[in-house]
C-alpha cells in the first residue's frame, strides 16, 4: 500500500513539473532589437532618522542624572529630557521602545579638562540631535569626545555619547537604553 502511495506521488511531481516546463516555453521572449525593460532602481535613500518623542523634562533635578552617569555626580544639571525613538504613528508597533536621555551638565572647566586628558578626548562636531528643549543650554564653539570617553560614562543599561566643552565647563550627555 505505502508503495502505490509513492508511485502516484512521483506520477503527479512528475506531470506537475511538465506542466510548468511547457508554460515557461510559452513566455515570449525578449526582441533582439531592443533592451527588456529595466527594473526600476532600488530606493538609495536613508529611511528617515528616528524621532525623539519626549515623555520627561525639561527639569533640572539630579536624580534622574545621577542614576544614568554616575560620573556627574556633584554637578550642576543644566536641564535633562527624556522619552523614547520613534518616527510617525504609522511607524508604531508593538514591543519594546528604544529609550534616549539627553542632559546638560556644568562639571567646571578643571573637571572637564581632567576628564579630557584622561579620557584621550580629541576635537568632535558638536552634538546635532540633542533634545530641542535643551539646544538653548549647548553652548556655543568647540566640543571634545571620543570612545573612552563615551565608555566612561556608559554602562550596561545605558550607552552615552558625551561632549565636552573646555571654554564652558559643560558636558553633554546624549545617553540610549540598550
Amino acid at each position: 500500500m505505502g508503495v502505490h502511495r509513492f508511485e502516484r506521488l512521483t506520477a503527479v511531481l512528475a506531470a506537475c513539473a511538465a506542466g510548468s516546463g511547457v508554460l515557461a516555453g510559452c513566455a515570449p521572449a525578449a526582441p533582439h532589437d531592443r533592451d527588456p525593460i529595466p527594473s526600476p532602481p532600488a530606493s538609495t535613500s536613508a529611511p528617515p532618522p528616528s524621532t525623539k518623542i519626549v515623555t520627561a523634562g525639561p527639569q533640572r533635578d539630579e536624580g534622574p542624572v545621577i542614576r544614568r552617569f554616575p560620573l556627574l555626580q556633584g554637578s550642576v544639571i543644566e536641564g535633562w529630557t527624556a522619552g523614547t525613538l520613534g518616527g510617525n504613528s504609522s511607524d508604531r508597533v508593538p514591543g519594546p521602545s528604544t529609550y534616549w536621555f539627553d542632559a546638560v551638565v556644568n562639571v567646571g572647566t578643571e573637571r572637564a579638562a581632567a576628564w579630557a586628558g584622561q579620557y584621550d578626548a580629541d576635537p568632535v562636531a558638536p552634538p546635532d540631535s540633542v533634545a530641542g528643549a535643551l539646544r538653548d543650554l549647548v553652548p556655543p564653539g568647540g566640543f571634545v569626545g571620543g570612545p573612552a570617553l563615551d565608555r566612561a560614562f556608559s554602562s550596561p543599561e545605558w550607552r552615552a555619547t558625551v561632549y565636552l566643552s573646555l571654554t564652558t565647563g559643560r558636558v553633554v550627555v546624549l545617553g540610549i537604553d540598550d
